[in-house]
């Protein structure tokens, strides 16, 4: 039986859009080439590309054949992945299929615009009254999670600004009783790539008439699937994908944006427990400190799905010195205990240590302690969860069910401490 091998590699990702032929490879082929009468392809995503073989230059070109939608994988619940094999057919009508798979990832694009502009809490300002906070806006776009930058008309641009995500009368300016009962506001999203233009309405009250109450979820009236279990706790059988937290108001009440319309608001609580995980408001919680102790160690952003992984491994028993000794990469032949101080510092705190500081730090190495403790320690000062304290909370992304889940109804782990999994942290935990 014929049998040919096949060298070389291919582009290992595509992005999303690409036009037909824009994305190729090339293969050598060896072996019985004389005998191939042509390649085909196999697997998931063998529609998505083709096959050409040239005999002179014993050569297989392997082309992009239809485009690629990076959301259309998550829709779906897949990675955004391309796999495909190779079959080879030969001139006596036998068929030879390599096991290698090849893999191409797809890269997200941003080529689409803001879909939805939406104002989570308030809506309303009184007339006459100057600068006033108006809410704060929460914008859908299926490529972007931001920053977002707004625009406003010519005959609103001098009123109105947004400082961060939250629309407000710029200082010193007010709407007038004429403006009564509404305003119309034309804003334009931009993710920097893509823009669209949507209309609020706003809501012009009388100031001499009082402000309607804001209702909160109680344990007697709980709201839209929400529920208040604990006096730090509310529940809900809504997923992620179909809440919108804003930060808290003045008096630590939170508006609660739903995918479908309308709000619910919470008490000033410490956790929203959701189906998918939970937001962590408390800004010496556990979400925070691991958020710290992933910015001491690495530098690096942390998301909700790393949070869950090392909260799973604390509530299985893990002290923080030994999540820290797992995050921190490997000591540098020669490497300077004054430059691994500084290096914490500047990763954690956003700055340099001072010399009292640095002297201190220098002195505990010096008398054994270790590199994690000294992260941990470091993780766990007030200025370094003051520095990743979020006014949204923390997103912990966990299953009900799985490790450092808590039941709706007890509020309890899941299965207890020793139900909790123990995850391994990638390489792209390290600096």
């Amino acid at each position: 039986m014929p049998s040919v091998q096949v060298s070389g590699t291919i582009p290992n990702a595509v992005r999303e859009g690409t036009t037909l032929g824009g994305w190729t490879a090339g293969l050598s082929l060896g072996g019985d080439t004389g005998s191939l009468a042509g390649i085909e392809l196999t697997g998931a995503a063998a529609l998505n590309f083709s096959a050409h073989w040239d005999a002179v230059l014993r050569l297989a070109t392997i082309s992009l054949a239809a485009p690629v939608d990076y959301r259309s994988f998550a829709a779906a619940g897949r990675p955004p992945q391309l796999d495909f094999g190779l079959r080879f057919v030969f001139t006596d009508g036998s068929r030879q299929t390599p096991a290698a798979t090849y893999h191409v990832a797809v890269l997200d694009q941003d080529d689409a615009p803001p879909s939805g502009l939406h104002l989570i809490g308030g809506g309303s300002l009184a007339a006459g009254a100057i600068g006033s906070v108006i809410g704060t806006l929460a914008v859908t776009d299926p490529d972007s999670t931001g920053p977002f930058l707004f625009s406003f008309a010519a005959e609103d641009d001098w009123r109105f600004e947004v400082v961060g995500s939250t629309l407000k009368l710029r200082d010193g300016i007010s709407l007038g009783l004429d403006e009564m009962p509404g305003h119309p506001l034309f804003i334009n999203v931009s993710d920097g790539h893509q823009s669209a233009a949507f209309t609020l309405d706003l809501t012009v009250t009388d100031p001499g008439m009082p402000p309607d109450p804001v209702s909160v979820v109680t344990p007697e009236t709980p709201q839209d699937g929400f529920a208040l279990a604990s006096p730090q706790r509310v529940v809900t059988l809504h997923d992620s994908r179909e809440v919108t937290v804003a930060p808290a108001d003045a008096a630590e009440t939170r508006p609660i944006l739903l995918a479908g319309g309308g709000e619910v608001w919470l008490p000033a609580v410490e956790r929203l427990q959701m189906t998918d995980g939970w937001v962590d408001f408390d800004p010496t919680g556990g979400a925070v400190r691991a958020a710290a102790l992933v910015a001491a160690t690495t530098a690096a952003p942390v998301s909700g799905a790393d949070l869950g992984i090392l909260l799973g491994q604390a509530e299985a028993g893990q002290g923080w010195v030994e999540l820290a000794a797992g995050l921190l990469p490997p000591a540098l032949p020669g490497q300077a205990d004054a430059g691994l101080v500084d290096g914490l510092y500047q990763a954690a705190l956003q700055r340099a240590p001072d010399a009292a500081e640095l002297a201190l730090q220098l002195g505990r190495l010096a008398s054994g302690v270790s590199r994690a403790q000294l992260a941990a320690d470091l993780a766990g000062s007030a200025e370094a969860l003051a520095a990743q304290a979020a006014p949204e909370g923390h997103w912990v992304a966990q299953p009900l069910g799985g490790s450092a889940a808590w039941h709706l109804d007890t509020g309890g782990p899941a299965g207890g401490p020793a139900a909790a999994a123990s995850y391994p942290v990638g390489e792209a935990w390290l600096f």
